[in-house]
Protein backbone atom coordinates (compact mmCIF):
# COMPACT_ATOMS: atom_id res chain seq x y z
CA UNK A 1 0.00 0.00 0.00
CA UNK A 2 1.25 3.08 -0.98
CA UNK A 3 1.45 6.06 1.54
CA UNK A 4 2.71 9.75 0.87
CA UNK A 5 3.74 12.97 2.83
CA UNK A 6 1.50 14.93 0.84
CA UNK A 7 -2.34 14.40 2.80
CA UNK A 8 -3.62 16.42 -0.29
CA UNK A 9 -2.09 14.04 -2.89
CA UNK A 10 -2.81 10.84 -0.71
CA UNK A 11 -6.24 11.35 -0.33
CA UNK A 12 -6.76 12.29 -4.26
CA UNK A 13 -5.00 8.89 -4.78
CA UNK A 14 -7.55 7.07 -2.23
CA UNK A 15 -10.78 8.31 -4.35
CA UNK A 16 -9.19 7.61 -7.59
CA UNK A 17 -7.69 4.11 -6.98
CA UNK A 18 -9.59 2.67 -3.80
CA UNK A 19 -12.58 1.48 -3.07
CA UNK A 20 -13.03 1.71 0.66
CA UNK A 21 -16.59 0.22 0.81
CA UNK A 22 -14.85 -3.00 -0.67
CA UNK A 23 -11.71 -2.77 2.07
CA UNK A 24 -12.12 -4.68 5.28
CA UNK A 25 -12.09 -2.94 8.95
CA UNK A 26 -7.76 -3.59 8.75
CA UNK A 27 -7.12 -2.35 5.41
CA UNK A 28 -9.99 0.73 6.15
CA UNK A 29 -7.40 1.49 9.18
CA UNK A 30 -4.23 1.04 7.09
CA UNK A 31 -5.57 3.48 4.58
CA UNK A 32 -6.63 5.99 7.56
CA UNK A 33 -3.13 5.68 8.81
CA UNK A 34 -1.65 5.92 5.76
CA UNK A 35 -3.48 9.32 5.05
CA UNK A 36 -3.04 10.61 9.05
CA UNK A 37 0.22 9.06 10.60
CA UNK A 38 0.77 9.32 13.74
CA UNK A 39 -2.09 10.90 14.40
CA UNK A 40 -4.53 8.05 14.31
CA UNK A 41 -2.37 6.67 17.12
CA UNK A 42 -2.86 9.49 18.98
CA UNK A 43 -6.12 8.80 18.80
CA UNK A 44 -6.32 5.64 19.29
CA UNK A 45 -4.31 5.97 22.28
CA UNK A 46 -6.73 8.92 24.04
CA UNK A 47 -9.76 6.79 23.16
CA UNK A 48 -8.46 4.10 24.72
CA UNK A 49 -7.77 5.94 27.89
CA UNK A 50 -11.12 7.35 28.10
CA UNK A 51 -12.88 3.94 27.53
CA UNK A 52 -10.15 2.76 30.46
CA UNK A 53 -11.81 5.54 32.82
CA UNK A 54 -15.27 5.52 31.83
CA UNK A 55 -15.51 1.94 32.57
CA UNK A 56 -13.46 3.20 36.35
CA UNK A 57 -15.74 5.44 36.86
CA UNK A 58 -18.92 3.20 36.03
CA UNK A 59 -17.32 1.00 39.12
CA UNK A 60 -16.99 3.12 41.82
CA UNK A 61 -20.22 5.28 41.02
CA UNK A 62 -23.05 3.22 39.67
CA UNK A 63 -25.38 2.41 42.45
CA UNK A 64 -24.59 -1.54 43.68
CA UNK A 65 -28.57 -1.86 43.74
CA UNK A 66 -28.65 -2.11 40.30
CA UNK A 67 -27.71 -4.96 39.60
CA UNK A 68 -29.63 -8.06 40.36
CA UNK A 69 -28.16 -9.25 43.52
CA UNK A 70 -27.43 -7.29 46.59
CA UNK A 71 -25.68 -7.86 49.97
CA UNK A 72 -25.86 -6.13 53.08
CA UNK A 73 -23.87 -6.73 56.75
CA UNK A 74 -23.48 -5.62 60.05
CA UNK A 75 -22.19 -6.06 63.15
CA UNK A 76 -22.41 -5.58 66.98
CA UNK A 77 -19.77 -6.42 69.51
CA UNK A 78 -20.12 -10.45 69.24
CA UNK A 79 -22.62 -10.38 66.93
CA UNK A 80 -22.79 -10.22 63.09
CA UNK A 81 -25.10 -10.60 60.43
CA UNK A 82 -25.55 -10.88 56.42
CA UNK A 83 -28.73 -10.48 54.35
CA UNK A 84 -28.82 -11.18 50.71
CA UNK A 85 -31.57 -9.84 48.18
CA UNK A 86 -31.64 -11.38 44.58
CA UNK A 87 -34.31 -10.09 42.26
CA UNK A 88 -35.28 -12.10 39.04
CA UNK A 89 -38.28 -11.38 37.15
CA UNK A 90 -40.83 -10.99 40.17
CA UNK A 91 -38.99 -13.39 42.02
CA UNK A 92 -37.52 -12.07 45.20
CA UNK A 93 -35.26 -14.31 47.26
CA UNK A 94 -33.88 -13.36 50.48
CA UNK A 95 -31.29 -15.29 52.18
CA UNK A 96 -30.76 -14.09 55.65
CA UNK A 97 -27.93 -15.16 58.00
CA UNK A 98 -26.38 -15.41 61.40
CA UNK A 99 -22.63 -15.07 60.97
CA UNK A 100 -21.03 -14.46 64.19
CA UNK A 101 -18.64 -17.52 65.63
CA UNK A 102 -20.04 -16.99 68.97
CA UNK A 103 -21.75 -19.46 70.74
CA UNK A 104 -25.71 -18.54 71.74
CA UNK A 105 -26.13 -18.38 75.31
CA UNK A 106 -28.91 -15.86 75.95
CA UNK A 107 -32.23 -14.61 73.74
CA UNK A 108 -30.98 -11.31 72.43
CA UNK A 109 -27.90 -13.71 70.84
CA UNK A 110 -30.49 -14.76 68.25
CA UNK A 111 -30.97 -13.57 64.78
CA UNK A 112 -35.40 -13.12 64.84
CA UNK A 113 -36.03 -10.27 61.90
CA UNK A 114 -34.45 -7.90 59.34
CA UNK A 115 -36.23 -5.17 58.19
CA UNK A 116 -36.09 -2.87 55.39
CA UNK A 117 -37.81 -0.07 52.95
CA UNK A 118 -39.57 -0.55 49.94
CA UNK A 119 -42.72 1.12 48.51
CA UNK A 120 -43.63 -1.25 46.57
CA UNK A 121 -45.75 -4.80 46.89
CA UNK A 122 -44.00 -8.15 47.92
CA UNK A 123 -46.14 -11.26 48.75
CA UNK A 124 -44.55 -14.07 50.74
CA UNK A 125 -44.21 -17.45 48.90
CA UNK A 126 -41.99 -19.88 51.29
CA UNK A 127 -39.00 -20.50 53.37
CA UNK A 128 -36.28 -23.18 53.30
CA UNK A 129 -33.70 -23.75 55.50
CA UNK A 130 -30.69 -23.52 53.11
CA UNK A 131 -28.90 -26.13 53.88
CA UNK A 132 -28.90 -25.55 57.79
CA UNK A 133 -29.61 -27.41 60.65
CA UNK A 134 -32.74 -27.17 62.94
CA UNK A 135 -32.10 -27.71 66.62
CA UNK A 136 -34.87 -27.75 69.90
CA UNK A 137 -37.21 -29.93 68.26
CA UNK A 138 -38.87 -30.95 64.13
CA UNK A 139 -39.74 -27.99 62.08
CA UNK A 140 -41.99 -29.66 58.67
CA UNK A 141 -41.72 -26.17 56.98
CA UNK A 142 -39.19 -22.94 57.89
CA UNK A 143 -42.36 -20.46 56.81
CA UNK A 144 -44.41 -21.85 59.87
CA UNK A 145 -41.96 -19.67 62.18
CA UNK A 146 -41.56 -16.39 59.97
CA UNK A 147 -43.41 -13.77 58.48
CA UNK A 148 -43.45 -10.83 56.14
CA UNK A 149 -45.13 -7.16 56.88
CA UNK A 150 -45.41 -4.25 55.02
CA UNK A 151 -46.38 -0.50 56.24
CA UNK A 152 -44.77 -0.94 59.62
CA UNK A 153 -42.96 0.67 61.32
CA UNK A 154 -40.15 -0.88 62.96
CA UNK A 155 -36.41 0.79 63.48
CA UNK A 156 -36.64 3.02 61.04
CA UNK A 157 -37.78 0.99 58.52
CA UNK A 158 -41.56 0.02 56.78
CA UNK A 159 -41.29 -3.48 55.75
CA UNK A 160 -40.26 -7.14 57.63
CA UNK A 161 -39.22 -10.41 57.62
CA UNK A 162 -39.34 -11.36 61.53
CA UNK A 163 -39.52 -14.53 63.64
CA UNK A 164 -41.39 -12.96 66.79
CA UNK A 165 -44.26 -10.82 67.39
CA UNK A 166 -42.17 -7.70 67.76
CA UNK A 167 -43.56 -5.99 65.22
CA UNK A 168 -46.88 -4.34 65.23
CA UNK A 169 -48.62 -5.78 62.62
CA UNK A 170 -47.06 -8.74 61.75
CA UNK A 171 -48.41 -11.55 64.62
CA UNK A 172 -48.56 -14.54 62.44
CA UNK A 173 -46.47 -16.58 60.04
CA UNK A 174 -47.14 -16.59 56.64
CA UNK A 175 -44.58 -17.96 54.72
CA UNK A 176 -46.48 -21.10 54.71
CA UNK A 177 -50.15 -21.89 55.43
CA UNK A 178 -50.08 -22.46 59.20
CA UNK A 179 -50.89 -18.89 60.32
CA UNK A 180 -48.67 -19.70 63.28
CA UNK A 181 -48.75 -17.21 66.28
CA UNK A 182 -45.50 -15.76 66.12
CA UNK A 183 -44.61 -15.27 70.21
CA UNK A 184 -41.46 -15.17 72.22
CA UNK A 185 -38.57 -17.02 71.01
CA UNK A 186 -39.99 -20.10 69.67
CA UNK A 187 -38.30 -19.24 66.12
CA UNK A 188 -34.85 -17.86 64.92
CA UNK A 189 -31.81 -17.95 63.67
CA UNK A 190 -28.38 -19.49 65.92
CA UNK A 191 -25.03 -18.42 65.19
CA UNK A 192 -22.69 -20.32 62.71
CA UNK A 193 -20.57 -20.86 65.98
CA UNK A 194 -23.24 -21.90 68.52
CA UNK A 195 -23.04 -25.09 70.68
CA UNK A 196 -26.44 -26.08 71.07
CA UNK A 197 -25.64 -27.90 74.65
CA UNK A 198 -25.20 -24.72 75.74
CA UNK A 199 -27.32 -21.43 76.39
CA UNK A 200 -29.78 -20.48 79.16
CA UNK A 201 -33.70 -21.97 78.93
CA UNK A 202 -34.33 -18.78 76.99
CA UNK A 203 -32.57 -20.44 74.22
CA UNK A 204 -33.31 -24.32 74.97
CA UNK A 205 -36.45 -24.50 76.48
CA UNK A 206 -38.90 -22.25 73.75
CA UNK A 207 -38.64 -23.07 70.15
CA UNK A 208 -37.08 -24.04 67.15
CA UNK A 209 -34.04 -22.73 66.39
CA UNK A 210 -31.85 -22.82 63.16
CA UNK A 211 -28.13 -22.79 62.87
CA UNK A 212 -27.67 -20.69 60.94
CA UNK A 213 -29.84 -19.68 57.71
CA UNK A 214 -32.86 -19.60 56.38
CA UNK A 215 -33.60 -17.84 52.84
CA UNK A 216 -37.30 -16.41 52.04
CA UNK A 217 -38.92 -16.24 48.93
CA UNK A 218 -41.63 -13.65 47.82
CA UNK A 219 -43.29 -12.57 44.63
CA UNK A 220 -42.40 -8.67 43.90
CA UNK A 221 -44.62 -6.36 41.94
CA UNK A 222 -43.62 -5.14 38.60
CA UNK A 223 -42.55 -1.84 40.05
CA UNK A 224 -39.98 -3.01 43.05
CA UNK A 225 -36.23 -2.85 42.07
CA UNK A 226 -33.45 -3.85 44.37
CA UNK A 227 -32.99 0.18 44.79
CA UNK A 228 -35.99 0.76 47.09
CA UNK A 229 -34.25 -0.32 49.89
CA UNK A 230 -31.96 2.35 49.99
CA UNK A 231 -28.40 1.03 51.01
CA UNK A 232 -29.28 0.02 54.60
CA UNK A 233 -31.49 -2.77 56.50
CA UNK A 234 -31.89 -3.52 59.97
CA UNK A 235 -30.74 -6.35 62.03
CA UNK A 236 -32.92 -7.27 64.94
CA UNK A 237 -32.49 -9.66 68.12
CA UNK A 238 -34.31 -11.41 70.93
CA UNK A 239 -37.84 -10.87 71.02
CA UNK A 240 -38.47 -7.26 71.21
CA UNK A 241 -37.40 -4.19 69.24
CA UNK A 242 -35.49 -2.80 72.68
CA UNK A 243 -33.42 -5.50 72.38
CA UNK A 244 -30.09 -5.51 70.29
CA UNK A 245 -30.60 -4.32 66.88
CA UNK A 246 -28.12 -2.61 63.88
CA UNK A 247 -27.71 -1.47 60.86
CA UNK A 248 -26.59 -3.27 57.70
CA UNK A 249 -25.23 -1.93 55.02
CA UNK A 250 -23.91 -2.82 51.37
CA UNK A 251 -19.95 -3.24 51.73
CA UNK A 252 -17.90 -0.95 49.62
CA UNK A 253 -15.15 -1.48 47.09
CA UNK A 254 -11.88 -2.30 49.28
CA UNK A 255 -8.93 0.24 49.31
CA UNK A 256 -6.67 -2.07 48.46
CA UNK A 257 -8.92 -3.42 45.34
CA UNK A 258 -9.56 0.12 44.28
CA UNK A 259 -5.89 0.47 44.18
CA UNK A 260 -5.06 -2.22 42.08
CA UNK A 261 -7.54 -1.60 39.59
CA UNK A 262 -5.95 2.13 39.11
CA UNK A 263 -2.74 0.68 39.02
CA UNK A 264 -3.94 -1.96 36.10
CA UNK A 265 -5.24 1.24 34.24
CA UNK A 266 -2.11 2.94 34.37
CA UNK A 267 0.28 -0.13 33.58
CA UNK A 268 -2.18 -0.57 30.42
CA UNK A 269 -2.27 3.04 29.83
CA UNK A 270 1.46 3.21 29.51
CA UNK A 271 2.61 0.30 27.23
CA UNK A 272 0.02 1.34 24.86
CA UNK A 273 1.63 4.64 24.75
CA UNK A 274 5.27 3.23 24.29
CA UNK A 275 4.16 1.35 21.08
Amino acid sequence: MLCFTNIYNARILDERNFDLDGMNPAQILGRQKCLYGKNMDVISKKTGFAIIIAAFSAFLFVPHAQAGSIDFSGSSGNLSASVNFSLSGNTLTVTLTNTSTDDVLVPTDVLTGVFFNTTHTLTPVSANPNGSTVFYGALTNVGDGWGYAAGISAQGMNSAISATGAVVGLGHSNFSLANNALQGLDYGLLSAGDKSSTGNTGVKGHGLLIKDSVTFTLTAGNEFSLSDLNGSVVFQYGTDLSETHYIGTVPEPSLTLLLGIGFAAVTIIGSRWKK
